[in-house]
């Protein structure tokens, strides 16, 4: 059995998640289906798997959010300035 802790936060109107279980973490930004984790080849985002500078998850989480706070949806160009 898997040990699994997930957590929802709703900014505006999209879902922030956070998923943390044995193998690692996820943060997951609905709709627009923002995904990073650090399964299987260190921390990456998705869908490229390209390889970030900011392994914290929680700092990662702070630099989402405010970028989401700031722009009101998510400039996946942008976004990918300020973590690769």
């Amino acid at each position: 059995m898997k040990r699994e802790s997930s957590k929802k936060t709703q900014i505006g109107n999209r879902t922030f998640i956070y998923r943390k279980t044995e193998r690692g973490w996820a943060i997951i930004v609905m709709p627009d289906r923002l995904q990073i984790d650090n399964y299987y080849h260190g921390v990456h985002i998705h869908p490229d798997r390209a390889e970030l500078k900011i392994k914290d998850p929680e700092i990662l989480k702070k630099i989402i959010i405010k970028h989401i706070l700031e722009e009101n949806k998510i400039d996946f160009e942008k976004l990918r300035k300020l973590i690769l």
